[in-house]
């Protein structure tokens, strides 16, 4: 009976986390202990694998490397306003705030998938791979730390992580730290999502 209860428990708690995980992208300006990103990469490491390929890779820059990912978005930043036409003093203040919040990223974690020759097994990866996404940002929303996660496949992308398109996938950037706000969110009725069959 007490493992019943604690069962139940344990799995609202995770249902819990589930539900209330938000994506966040400002954070506050307070590193990320070491060991809450272990656990999560950790968990990461957990994700279901069909054929136990372990496709996934994690890179977390360092310095130099961050460095290169402000300049990075500043300048995805700047062309996609400018595409929409506004002008270039607003431009240079929406970027140069996204450059401070840039620098000021307290955890970035890169996503890839190890691509081969086999088309099926190269989904299969990625999706095993999203999985491994997944569990690292419960993981941290388990220990309070939100996340963000960004698309991150551009050709600018592989040339700065190094990566080669034709070997690699990349899936995204995951951007994490202690959140400003909190956040809420809402799904649509779960009946239209769900097929019941005879």
């Amino acid at each position: 009976m007490l493992n019943t209860l604690a069962t139940s428990a344990l799995q609202t708690a995770t249902q819990h986390k589930i539900m209330t995980r938000r994506t966040h992208f400002q954070f506050e300006d307070k590193p990320v202990p070491t060991g809450i990103l272990e656990r999560a990469l950790t968990a990461a490491h957990w994700a279901p694998n069909h054929k136990h390929t372990w496709p996934w890779r994690f890179m977390v820059p360092g310095p130099q490397m961050q460095t290169q990912l402000v300049s990075y978005f500043s300048d995805k930043l700047r062309k996609k306003l400018q595409n929409r036409g506004m002008s270039a003093p607003d431009i240079d203040v929406m970027v140069e705030k996204s450059i401070a919040r840039q620098k000021k990223m307290p955890l970035q974690v890169i996503v890839y998938s190890v691509q081969g020759d086999n088309p099926q097994q190269n989904r299969e990866d990625y999706a095993s791979t999203c999985c491994a996404v997944q569990n690292l940002t419960l993981s941290l929303w388990s220990e309070d730390i939100a996340s963000g996660w960004k698309t991150f496949d551009s050709e600018a992308a592989y040339q700065l992580t190094g990566l080669n398109p034709e070997t690699h996938l990349l899936v995204g950037l995951i951007q994490a730290g202690y959140p400003l706000c909190e956040s809420t969110g809402k799904r649509p009725p779960l009946e239209a999502h769900v097929i019941y069959t005879d």
